[in-house]
């Protein structure tokens, strides 16, 4: 059957219309939906993907995961489809927007029909960690459970902000990219700014796709930001109140030389939490281990260095904690956030058994205290019963009176007794009548040999003195 001529001019009438219809003109349309923009829009995905390979997984198909569309576009972060796929687990999500490309957002955004929609270039849809649920309230508890926030309750409730990092940038260079591929005379910046000559170039693109995909006859543009993996150290064991020294080191893929003040490696698992190896000392605030150690050109390998303060546990157990780069204030990079782990076997501190009772042992036994003292030679033959008693020893050692009794005096008045050489002692250290021997028990001020010899000493000065 032939088809009438006017209805094949009315057909290409229509799709020449479509096919001249620009994203401003799919906005001016005033509908909440990005239908009218399929074809520019997946070019920038292939182009993005290109650009950034590995930024982006694919969240669906996935048990529990439900799509409203079939064109919504199902890229996320690897970290954002974790936690959907953790809250899908005990609540089916029904999912009404993921990923968004620049243009997606231009529509949403200039048609004012789907109430609270960012400037393209700043929504989280455009980096692969923002969801919206149509069972957003069903899905809550599941949803904030597995790490991702509901930032806009009454303005925004089927909004959900998954963990991730800040892609935004990167949807602007993949449309800076398009454009430039297939406006050789009319080139733009691929800065990942969002100025007016992006936006205004945005606006005139052709809702429908450029003859040439962004990536076909360009190399991929190298980021200011990228990193690979060189080395991770860490202890494996350790014990409560140690402070081992670990350190990571990554090779610059990117353009932008590291410093050593805001390149730095941070908490992950969920990003910016306080780490459980936390070292007051030495990292540089509760989420931040350590920058870099020396500026790092690209190509150049920089180790990041940190203290462990290993916390206290009560049986060994093993303490974990992840780690990734960023460029404080402007973006997380490097590998996936779960690369860098330090996973440490902790064993707790030994008990202190035992000092005490060795204290108690070296200073208050008898053995040191008053054996030695009671038993000994020097305090009870050698001195008191002759061979210091010698009256021309103690006449040349000691018997001058000036030298003799006048410098020992206090002390032979405190601790020596008159009355003879010799005495019984009370058993339980007192000195009995009669006596010159000493209190060798707790109360002894003196002791040990050198006050035996000083007392005999004086004692036959004394004895002397009377007999003259």
């Amino acid at each position: 059957m032939r088809r009438p001529i006017a209805l094949t001019l009315t057909l290409l009438a229509a799709a020449s219309a479509t096919s001249a219809q620009t994203v401003a003109n799919v906005a001016a349309q005033r509908q909440c939906s990005t239908s009218g923009v399929v074809g520019i829009s997946r070019q920038l995905v292939d182009t993005q993907l290109c650009m950034f390979p590995g930024a982006f997984v694919n969240a669906a198909p996935r048990a529990g995961i439900n799509l409203s569309s079939s064109r919504l576009f199902t890229l996320a972060q690897a970290s954002t489809r974790d936690a959907l796929w953790a809250a899908a687990r005990t609540t089916p999500l029904t999912i009404n927007s993921m990923f968004r490309t620049l243009a997606d957002q231009y529509v949403l955004y200039h048609s004012g029909a789907c109430g609270l929609a960012a400037t393209p270039g700043t929504s989280n849809h455009q980096t692969g960690t923002a969801v919206d649920l149509a069972n957003w309230s069903a899905a809550m508890r599941a949803m904030t459970s597995a790490g991702c926030r509901h930032p806009y309750p009454g303005r925004d409730d089927v909004h959900f902000d998954c963990p991730g990092g800040d892609r935004r940038a990167d949807s602007v260079r993949a449309f800076q990219r398009l454009w430039n591929v297939n406006n050789p005379g009319d080139r733009i910046a691929e800065d990942g700014d969002y100025g007016p000559m992006t936006a205004s170039r945005t606006a005139r693109s052709p809702a429908g796709g450029f003859a040439r995909n962004g990536c076909a006859d360009a190399p991929p543009v190298t980021p200011a930001w990228a990193a690979t993996l060189v080395t991770v150290s860490c202890p494996r064991e350790a014990t409560s109140g140690d402070r081992p020294v670990a350190y990571v080191e990554y090779r610059n893929t990117g353009t932008s030389t590291w410093d050593t003040t805001n390149t730095r490696l941070g908490t992950t698992g969920p990003r910016d939490h306080r780490g459980v190896f936390f070292d007051m000392t030495n990292w540089l605030n509760a989420t931040r281990p350590s920058s870099v150690d020396r500026a790092t050109a690209t190509g150049a390998v920089g180790r990041f260095s940190f203290v462990l303060a290993i916390p206290e546990v009560a049986a060994d157990m093993t303490v974990s904690e992840t780690y990734g780069l960023l460029q404080e204030s402007v973006t997380w990079f490097g590998p996936a956030d779960t690369a860098v782990r330090c996973a440490v076997l902790v064993h707790p501190r030994a008990r202190d058994a035992g000092v005490a009772d060795a204290g108690m042992a070296d200073v208050g036994s008898s053995d040191v205290g008053m054996a030695d003292v009671e038993s000994s030679d020097v305090g009870n033959g050698d001195v008191g019963n002759g061979d210091v008693g010698n009256d021309d020893v103690a006449m040349a050692d000691v018997g001058d009176d000036d030298a003799g009794l006048s410098d020992a005096g206090p002390v032979e008045e405190g601790y020596v007794l008159e009355g003879g050489d010799g005495g019984d002692a009370d058993p339980m250290g007192d000195v009995l009548e009669g006596g010159c021997q000493c209190r060798t028990g707790v109360g002894a001020k003196p002791s040990g040999g050198a006050m035996a010899l000083l007392i005999g000493a004086l004692a036959l000065a004394a004895r002397k003195r009377r007999r003259r």
